[in-house]
Order: C-alpha cells, then structure tokens, then sequence
C-alpha cells in the first residue's frame, strides 16, 4: 500500500479505489488486510476502500457511489451537471444510474437511478480520474426529468453558453430518445421551442431571473438575445427586447460584482442605444431579494414607454 505506484494512484484518483483495482496493481489481499488493520485505508462500503483522514470531494463521493455500484454505473443527474460545472447544481446527494436489473447497497447521501436505455458512446463519458459520467446531452434529459420548467431551463442556458449542448443536438437526443411517457420530454421540447428561436444563449442567470420578472409583469414574451446595430457598425444583443417599442432589459452590472469599471460600460453601451432609439433598464443582483417590487415597477416602464411610442 505505500508503493509509490499505489499511492499516486489513490491520489489521481480523489483517495478513493475498489478492491479489484488494487489487486490490478498487485496490492495483496494481507497487504489489504494490514492497511485495514492498521487504520490506513477503510471501507465505507463492500468493495471500496478510501484513505482515512481524507474529507471527500464531490469527485470522491461520486467515485464511492459509482465504484459501490460497479459494472456499467455512471455519475447522473445534478451531481453530472456539477461535475461538467454548472451553475447552482446540488451536491448534498450523490445520484448514480445503474442498470435496471442490477442492486447494490449504496453509500450514504446516494440516489439511485435505475434505466433500461442505454448507449455507452453517447451516454457516458469516462475522465481521466476515472469517473464514469453522463455525457451532458444524458445529463440534460436527466435534470429535465427532475427540474422543474424554470430551473430545467436556467441548466439548459448554462450548458448552451458553455458549448456543451447546442438546441440543434439536443432537438436530435430528444427525436432518438423520445418516448412516451418517459418523463422530461414535454419539458426539455417546451425549452427547445423557444431556444430555436435564438441564436445565442443566454449569457447570465441574472438574464432568466428577468425573463421571470417580466413574466411576473404579465407583459409580452421578450424577444431574447436581439441584435441592435449600433451608429459605430458594431452589432450587440439585447438580453430581453420588445423591438416593437424599442424596450429592453438587460442584467447591469453592481458595484459590487462590477465595480466602476463595469458600471461605465454599461452605461455606454446604453447611451449607444439610446442614439439609435433604444430605451433600456437594468437591473442588479439586488432584484432577487425583490422580484414582485421589481415586476410592478418593470410593468409600469413597459407601459409608459408604450405610451411614449405611441404618442409619437
């Protein structure tokens, strides 16, 4: 257990192994029972032994759950999405899919997922540490099948603005996939409806937490992501816009977050579209602490800008 070759591999490997892959590396059954013994590894579960001392991470508690699993278990869910590094993905529980038919006893704080369908290549991506994932079109349909539409859509955003997924490969995964009754098909199509309509993403979770207000407002569907050609050539898009009344939204950046610096720049970007009859309003992180203030006060600039239009 102290050869040098055991213990990098433990460490590439977030302190975390299974028995089979010890003895791959010729680690004795009472070379394993004297680690054991003497306190230098332990077994949360049977088959899996970590390094005592050692405070999981998220990476270790997801190999645990996948080594206790065994055969073709892989990462899924919400712990997928923050292993492919999404935004806002809870890590308290560890989810697992394993194969319908399979059992095994499950470390703590572990859901199981149980499937029927799957296709190793498209499915699963296997890393470097080890760590067999779902690839994040699975992991899309997963937390589509789980979210619900608001938060599904904030995940799907943010896998869009990563390059991970494009609406065109997900439209694909969902037509291959498809079936009735399988839960998160209404929800991840209601998503791509919208998202055809575009042709960037989402660029922020301040973005949908706006789209949130507007609806809250009751007003119109903004169009999102609208290019406006600015006096300079230089073409930008507007995160939410009602080009009828040249009206738009966008996310602004708070001292705090932004400092002087990105304050100034929205503040130019804004004059710019002033110059070519845009009015638009932004607004900070503060508006998550008052979204019902925020959507009456939002209505209302709707409403009088509409009236200013009009008045024209």
């Amino acid at each position: 257990m102290n050869r040098p070759e055991v213990v990098q591999f433990l460490a590439q490997h977030h302190w975390v192994a299974s028995i089979e892959q010890l003895r791959e590396l010729k680690v004795s059954k009472s070379a394993l029972a004297h680690a054991r013994r003497t306190g230098r590894v332990r077994s949360p579960v049977q088959g899996v032994v970590v390094v005592p001392g050692v405070e999981l991470s998220l990476e270790g508690r997801a190999l645990l759950a996948q080594l206790a699993a065994g055969g073709p278990a892989f990462v899924s869910g919400p712990t997928a999405g923050a292993l492919h590094g999404l935004r806002s993905m809870p890590t308290s529980t560890i989810e697992i899919t394993i194969r319908e038919r399979r059992t095994f006893v499950a470390p703590p704080a572990c859901r199981v997922v149980r499937t029927s369908w799957l296709v190793e290549e498209r499915d699963v991506v296997t890393r470097d540490d080890g760590i067999r994932v779902a690839s994040p079109l699975r992991m899309l349909f997963g937390l589509a099948s789980q979210f619900n539409q608001f938060r599904f859509e904030r995940a799907a955003e943010d896998v869009w603005h990563r390059g991970m997924v494009t609406p065109y490969q997900a439209w694909e995964y969902l037509e291959e996939i498809r079936r009735s009754g399988r839960g998160g098909v209404k929800r991840m199509a209601d998503w791509l409806e919208r998202a055809a309509l575009r042709d960037r993403p989402a660029q922020s979770g301040l973005e949908l937490d706006l789209l949130a207000i507007a609806d809250r407002a009751g007003l119109p569907e903004p169009q999102r992501q609208h290019p406006v050609r600015l006096l300079s050539g230089e073409v930008i898009h507007l995160d939410l816009a009602w080009p009828r009344i040249r009206f738009a939204v966008e996310p602004g950046h708070s001292w705090w977050h932004g400092g002087d610096l990105g304050q100034r720049r929205d503040q130019a970007r804004d004059r710019a579209c002033g110059a070519v009859g845009w009015h638009v309003v932004r607004y900070d992180e503060d508006v998550r602490r008052r979204p019902a203030a925020a959507a009456s006060e939002l209505r209302a600039l709707y409403l009088a800008r509409s009236q200013e239009v009009e008045a024209r």
